[in-house]
């Protein structure tokens, strides 16, 4: 009886092969590496061509859907992806399928994927999970480089673009404005500051001495809320805003003891996709408070990088 069963087991699985079916193995990897037709993958594999090479103030890097700049996160090792939550609403993963392929004129060989706590697979360059920044909309879009110093394009091998944006400014990121500087509004969590037409405002823990830390390629992602005069705007009461000279010599108002930032991947007023990113941004409360965060969060992690 025993030979038999074998004997049927047998001709089943041949049977499968016939129809195209590959057997389970017992084990995956978490990290998958390129598939063998990667390069040659057609038009209608299921998620299309996840990267491709693009032009940047950079030189050519890795892009992905619309041209749009992919970037590596150094608090991630490994090839592990360590951005989730918050973070991931600020820094979209890019997600594939099974059949994910590459674009020519990249080399398959350095692509792999890892599994995110989801069960979701992201793209890996390198060693470095592939995210795109919100604050990015058009091809060619820069606005993630250098943020916090974590957060870089990727080069066509793989590795990551230290180096600035040519030409960018802290001066040119921040965005001064006339009127009533701020306003209050609810949110989900309660109530938050917002700019005069309504856009969420945030602290940065480390900047918990008072004085501002996100500068250039970050103040591009966190646009500070700059003033002209360092005398306090009538409409905002003293025992709660001041005014703080930054680095290059502007002047940031500040609620509290939080220097105020817009973020950049906020499309519109009454979004807060900033919130937690990275765990180090957090919306600001009326009275000058971080919002969401514990007390015991807010100081500087020494010897520790940020990921904003």
């Amino acid at each position: 009886m025993r030979t038999k069963s074998l004997t049927v087991l047998w001709v089943g699985l041949l049977a499968l092969s016939a129809c195209g079916a590959t057997p389970l193995t017992a084990a995956t990897t978490e990290q998958t590496t390129a598939p063998a037709a990667a390069a040659g993958a057609s038009p209608g594999a299921a998620v299309g061509v996840a990267a491709s090479l693009g032009s940047s103030a950079l030189g050519e890097i890795i892009v992905g859907e619309r041209g749009l700049t992919l970037y590596g996160f150094t608090n991630d090792t490994d090839a592990k992806s360590t951005c989730s939550g918050t973070c991931a609403d600020a820094w979209p993963p890019l997600i594939v399928g099974p059949d994910w392929t590459v674009a020519p004129g990249l080399d398959s060989g350095i692509f792999a994927t890892t599994t995110r706590e989801d069960g979701q697979l992201q793209l890996v360059a390198g060693k470095w999970p592939l995210y795109y920044f919100a604050g990015d909309t058009n091809s060619g879009d820069l606005k993630g480089q250098g943020s916090g110093d974590v957060w870089f394009a990727v080069n066509a091998d793989g590795s990551l673009i230290n180096e600035a944006v040519p030409s960018q400014s802290d001066g040119g990121a921040a965005s001064e404005t006339s009127g009533p500087l701020l306003a209050t509004a609810e949110s989900s969590i309660g109530q938050i500051l917002t700019d005069a037409s309504g856009r969420s405002l945030y602290g940065f823990t480390d900047d918990s001495a008072g004085a501002p830390t996100c500068v250039d390629a970050c103040a591009d992602a966190w646009p500070p809320i700059v003033v002209t005069s360092p005398e306090l705007p009538a409409d905002l009461d003293p025992a709660v805003f001041s005014v703080v000279e930054r680095p290059d010599g502007t002047l940031q108002l500040k609620a509290g003891t939080w220097p105020l930032y817009r973020f950049a991947g906020d499309g519109e007023p009454g979004q807060a996709e900033g919130q937690g990113s990275g765990g180090v941004w957090f919306l600001v409360a009326p009275d000058g408070s971080l919002v969401g965060v514990e007390q015991a969060d807010t100081s500087p992690q020494e010897d520790e990088d940020d990921g904003y």
